[in-house]
């Protein structure tokens, strides 16, 4: 599975615990941006949460 350089900061954000709008304050992107790259994050890594996410990537 590649990840964007993106890609990785946000999921290095979303494993500290942080919301998407979090996220988006973080990296300076609106929320929307964030959700997307949380929902391709989803999808690249075939699993249905950010919960299943994290522990995949713990």
């Amino acid at each position: 599975m590649e990840m964007t350089g993106r890609e990785r900061e946000v999921l290095s954000l979303l494993m500290r615990g942080l919301t998407n709008k979090q996220i988006a304050g973080h990296l300076q992107i609106s929320a929307y941006t964030a959700r997307d790259h949380v929902s391709s994050l989803l999808k690249k890594n075939n699993v249905r949460s950010r919960f299943e996410l994290m522990a995949l990537h713990r």
